[in-house]
């Protein structure tokens, strides 16, 4: 009876690492892809509000895409629903993005804080939409999540990839 528990857990937990590595390989989908970037975005600009005294910047940014950000963070709800760890995932996301911009900005404050500021003015002078603007950010903190097509419909813009401006912050 023992060795066939035994057996019964070794199949269980076998299942359940199988489960996880389908579910890591699982590809955002290029509205997903957006919510992910869009999340990382918000939240690098959120850590600015605090740390560069940006917060009027920040308050523009969110009340001029309030609608936008909020269908925004419902996509990557479900996005982690859909298999990547359900909410405690999506929080666990949030949290560990605000503070690996905020240990960024401790880094290098005045890098961090001048990049910000550059992605303030461009939020503030382009097109309007909450996507044009994101689609020309680059932003770190969506690389564990491939992307299932690395280009949005509309325009060919690259929705993943990693921040060159905060990895190069913090190697100098």
């Amino acid at each position: 009876m023992m060795k066939m528990s035994k057996g019964a857990g070794s199949v269980l937990a076998l299942f359940a690492m199988m489960g996880q590595s389908w579910a890591g390989a699982m590809c955002a989908k290029p509205d997903e892809a957006m919510a992910l970037k869009t999340a990382a975005m918000q939240q690098e600009l959120m850590v600015a509000a605090l740390y560069c005294n940006d917060v009027a910047p920040y308050n523009h940014f969110v009340t001029s895409h309030q609608h936008e950000l909020q269908a925004s963070d419902a996509m990557l709800l479900s996005y982690f629903q859909r298999g990547h760890g359900g909410s405690p995932a999506y929080h666990a996301y949030k949290t560990g993005l605000a503070n690996d911009f905020s240990l960024t900005g401790l880094h290098g404050m005045q890098r961090f804080c001048a990049a910000a500021n550059a992605s303030f003015d461009a939020e503030r002078s382009g097109p309007g939409s909450l996507a044009s603007f994101i689609s020309t950010q680059d932003v770190r903190g969506t690389e564990a999540y491939p992307s299932c097509d690395t280009t949005t419909a509309a325009g060919g813009e690259m929705v993943t990839g990693g921040s060159t401006r905060l990895a190069a912050s913090r190697r100098n």
